[in-house]
Parts: structure tokens; C-alpha cells; sequence
């Protein structure tokens, strides 16, 4: 019986350990298919695509909340409204898939209708993004348990989605979307549960510059600042948002492995994102000199958010539910 168990458990082992070379091998093929593909990437520059006097960026869903009568999640969901347009960015996870979701329970309790949204905009097809896990895999989102009517919504997503009623828009490449608002196109990366293609919300604020809002940020600091100086001219004014630094310890686990930081962070399960290298993309988002800078808690731990607090001062804002952030023109 001894012997029998140990030849169980040995198998055992070396079907994990196979299993662990083949994701891990699987993984830095991916790694370079998406470095050569931004690199060999020439995206064309968007031009003047207008501005809006003033920006409002309300955190719907997000990890910390300013109030108790808020729900908090490890998802995202902004309300972006400009002078002409409301835009729902991502829609948060529904963790427990409840009817009320968090989402919608923090729309009403903070005054905002579904049809005043004229845009619904995607940064990826993550299911803390899309509303839950069956929607990731059905490549469509939910603002609620099911999929209410959205009519005159326009939709722009990462990749091909679906939505009944709409005509998705897929934005790969840099795209306007509206006056003084676009689309960075997606950038790829590899991460250790899979591929993933990501696009962020450029807003033109007159006389400030240009805002960046991600959603979770796997694109990274260094290829998002480099898209935006490829494709757009206007002085870049600030960043908000997911920006994936889950260290030294992310939000979600599993089994006691640190899921956001091993399996989604870095080049592989083996070489997850340091503190050094949070640092370094601090100093370059330092060197831009900033106005605005505010990190998501969903994706970056708390002891980063207390790091870009210190190093940005005046110009940190924290992402909260219900804390709205606000853009307007200089004094």
C-alpha cells in the first residue's frame, strides 16, 4: 500500500512539475510574440480630435469606497463625463453575480441613471472588467445580473465583443471616440493565465492637457507612455486608474499563491514585478511632471497607494467610490 501511495504521489508530482514547464515555456513564447508585436507596431497618429473644458471621473467600482453605504470589489467602473458625453468605463466584476449588482446598487445610491450614459467603454476582457467570469468567456459585459437594453449606447471594446441590441465598436487601433475623448488601440501582453489586449481612454482637458484612465494597467507604464507620445500631441496632464502594481501582496488569492502578482504581473511565475521596478515606472511618471496622478486599489496594494501619495503631493488623488475626481480649467 506504502509503495502504491508513493508512485501516486509521484506521478502526481511530475504532472505538476510538467505542468508548471509547459505554462512557464508557454508563457515567455507569449512574452516575445507580444514585445515583437509593440515593437514592430507603427500606430498612426490621431490628430486634433478637440477638448473638453471640463472632466469628471467618479470611481463606481473600485476596492476602497468613501462611505459605508458603498459596495467595494476587486473590479473597475468609472462614470467619465465630459462636456458632451457621459461614458460608463468597464463594468466591475459582480463578484457573487447578486441582482442588484454592487455596481448598479452604487449607481443608484449616488444619483447616477443608466440612461444617461451615451458610451460604454472596455479597457480589456478580464472578468473583474466585464462583469464576472461567463462573461469574459462569452467575450461580452453586464452592467447587472442580466444585460438590460442599452439603446443609443455606443460601445467600444478591446477585442471583438457582442452586446444585444449594439454594434460594438473594436478599437485595436487608436480611435476617437467623441469630442476631446479616444482610444489608445490595445497594447498586448502576455501574462501567465493568458493574452490579454488592452486599450485606455485619452481625455483632452483645454488648456491642462491630455488624461489617461486605465483600467488595470497589464499594458504597463513604460508602453502606455509610449503609445500616448506616438499617437497623440496634446502635453500629457495626468493618469488615473488601474495600474497593476500588486506588490507585495495583490488583492486576490487562491490556495495562498498571490494570484495578481504571479500569474499577472511580470514575465512569468518566476519573475513577478519587484518594488524596484514600481519604483522605476514612479520615476517616469515623475520625469512627466504631472497634475493629476491617482491609483486604483483593485490592482495595486496599499503600501504603493501610500508610496504615489508621498511622491506626488498635490497632484495624488485617491480613487474611492463615490469620490469623484475633478479636471477643470487652470485658475
Amino acid at each position: 500500500m506504502k509503495r502504491v501511495l508513493a508512485w501516486a504521489f509521484g506521478i502526481l508530482a511530475l504532472a505538476l512539475i510538467a505542468t508548471i514547464v509547459f505554462v512557464e515555456l508557454r508563457n515567455r513564447s507569449g512574452v516575445h510574440k507580444a514585445e515583437a508585436e509593440f515593437a514592430a507596431y507603427e500606430p498612426s497618429p490621431i490628430g486634433d480630435f478637440g477638448a473638453t473644458q471640463t472632466l469628471s471621473i467618479l470611481p463606481l467600482i473600485d476596492w476602497h469606497t468613501s462611505g459605508p453605504e458603498l459596495r467595494g470589489e476587486m473590479g473597475v467602473s468609472y462614470l467619465i463625463e465630459t462636456d458632451e458625453h457621459r461614458i460608463l468605463f468597464d463594468v466591475g466584476q459582480n463578484t457573487m453575480q447578486e441582482s442588484p449588482s454592487p455596481l448598479e446598487l452604487n449607481m443608484k445610491e449616488l444619483g447616477v441613471a443608466l440612461d444617461t450614459v451615451d458610451t460604454v467603454f472596455i479597457s480589456h476582457n478580464h472578468f473583474d472588467h466585464v462583469g464576472g467570469r461567463q462573461r469574459q468567456k462569452d467575450r461580452t459585459f453586464s452592467v447587472g445580473l442580466e444585460q438590460v437594453p442599452l439603446p443609443s449606447v455606443r460601445a467600444f471594446v478591446p477585442i471583438p465583443m457582442t452586446y444585444p441590441g449594439l454594434s460594438p465598436v473594436h478599437a485595436g487601433e487608436p480611435t476617437r471616440v467623441g469630442e476631446g475623448v479616444a482610444s489608445t488601440g490595445t497594447i498586448p501582453r502576455q501574462l501567465v493565465f493568458g493574452w490579454i489586449d488592452e486599450q485606455a481612454l485619452v481625455v483632452h482637458v483645454a488648456d491642462r492637457g491630455a488624461v489617461l484612465i486605465v483600467g488595470c494597467g497589464h499594458q504597463t507604464i513604460p508602453k502606455l507612455l509610449e503609445r500616448y507620445d506616438e499617437v497623440f500631441s496634446a502635453p500629457l496632464y495626468g493618469i488615473v486608474g488601474g495600474l497593476h502594481f500588486p506588490v507585495p501582496e495583490g488583492r486576490l488569492k487562491l490556495l495562498g499563491l498571490n494570484v495578481q502578482r504571479t500569474l499577472a504581473s511580470g514575465t512569468g511565475m518566476f519573475s513577478p514585478i519587484t518594488m524596484g521596478e514600481v519604483e522605476e515606472q514612479m520615476d517616469q511618471l515623475r520625469a512627466r511632471n504631472l497634475g493629476l496622478i491617482g491609483v486604483g486599489g483593485h490592482d495595486s496594494s496599499d503600501d504603493v497607494i501610500a508610496m504615489f501619495d508621498e511622491a506626488f503631493g498635490d497632484a495624488y488623488r485617491h480613487v474611492r467610490v463615490g469620490e469623484r475626481i475633478l479636471v477643470g480649467p487652470p485658475e
